[in-house]
């Protein structure tokens, strides 16, 4: 026979034992929520985990993780359900998933054969992130003013307001209405537009131009006041909004039973301020829960995001739910469609 162990090792032993069986109970009773929505019992859980344990043994793990905060028993002869710590300890010790092949053929289909200007990329990236959650999802587009101007266009609306488009080297078109001091005819606008896409095109978009008094004397009145009203278009474009795009809201009745989380997140969604702050922290795949979101009054809620990088500006893709989601999915979804449209951003820039 080997030679017995000291007994504070057979302590350690037993205690490493006791937390790793713990730990499975713990990541069991989460799964088991998610899939049900309904309180778990203890024979649940090792019928799920596959321990080789009894149900006695799994009711009393269960009552010293509720002991600890991890769970909670919402009547006295149901089963229990995790909380909020409990979300977070499954999230930290999730290992890697991997999407399903009809997923990721979605993907690639979506990603394989667009050639879209970026807004649009966008809109299609959040309606995809929603088919493979089933998740409300929000793509942030990035910003533009350190985007390099690929071309500009200006058109006369009336006689003293011009319109003028911007494309640039990410893929982004942004408009902007000018009003010229005098009246105008269109090949003044023409000129002006050549004059200002000569020192514009290929620089980026929040620069200055560098115009000089002697530059803008050889020009007529008309054609100055063209282009300095499409200077300004240029840096009003460059300081734009930031655009948003927001899918699969209509699912929001199905994943929260209690309406007032519905109305307080769709309160959120028209409110770009707060979007940002939902989906802040996403230099790597964020998971945030709860509490640790801002705001933070909406208990029940979880968001999974990461952030994208698009010519140099960063902008952010993400999904949210209640506490309750399937975080192995949403995180695998929101990984893969990022590289895929960063790919595609990278792809589109280069031509």
């Amino acid at each position: 026979m080997g030679a017995l162990k000291p007994p504070g090792a057979i302590s350690c032993l037993l205690r490493k034992m006791l937390e790793d069986r713990r730990s499975e109970v713990l990541r069991a009773l989460v799964e088991e929520h998610i899939r049900t929505g309904e309180p778990v019992s203890s024979r649940a859980i090792v019928e799920r985990a596959g321990l080789q344990v009894s149900s006695a043994t799994v009711r009393n793990d269960l009552a010293a993780l509720e002991n600890e905060g991890y769970a909670v028993q919402p009547h006295t002869s149901a089963g229990r359900v995790p909380t909020a710590s409990a979300y977070r300890y499954y999230v930290d010790h999730l290992g890697p998933g991997r999407l399903r092949f009809a997923a990721q053929a979605k993907i690639n289909e979506v990603f394989g054969d667009v050639h879209l200007e970026l807004s649009k990329l966008l809109k299609a990236t959040s309606d995809l992130l929603v088919e493979l959650t089933d998740l409300p999802a929000v793509v942030v587009a990035p910003g533009v003013s350190h985007d390099r101007v690929r071309a500009l266009h200006s058109l006369q609306v009336t006689t003293d307001q011009v319109l003028v488009v911007v494309i640039t080297e990410g893929g982004r078109v942004v408009q902007q209405r000018g009003r010229v001091r005098v009246p105008i005819i269109p090949v003044e606008v023409e000129e002006a537009q050549r004059r200002v896409a000569d020192k514009a095109v290929g620089v980026e978009l929040g620069s200055s131009l560098g115009w000089t008094d002697e530059e803008l004397a050889d020009i007529s009145e008309p054609v100055k006041e063209a282009v300095l009203t499409i200077i300004d278009c240029l840096h009003l474009a460059a300081s734009s909004g930031t655009e948003m795009f927001v899918g699969g809201t209509q699912k929001m009745t199905s994943l929260w039973e209690d309406l007032t989380s519905v109305h307080k997140v769709l309160e959120i969604l028209e409110r770009e301020a707060e979007v940002m702050k939902l989906l802040a922290g996403a230099s790597g795949t964020a998971v945030h829960l709860g509490s640790e979101l801002h705001p933070s009054d909406i208990v029940d809620l979880a968001v999974v995001s990461k952030a994208y990088d698009s010519s140099g500006e960063t902008g952010s893709i993400g999904v949210l739910g209640p506490m309750r989601m399937n975080y192995r999915r949403a995180i695998s979804a929101v990984e893969e469609v990022t590289r895929e449209l960063e790919d595609q951003i990278s792809s589109q820039t280069a031509e």
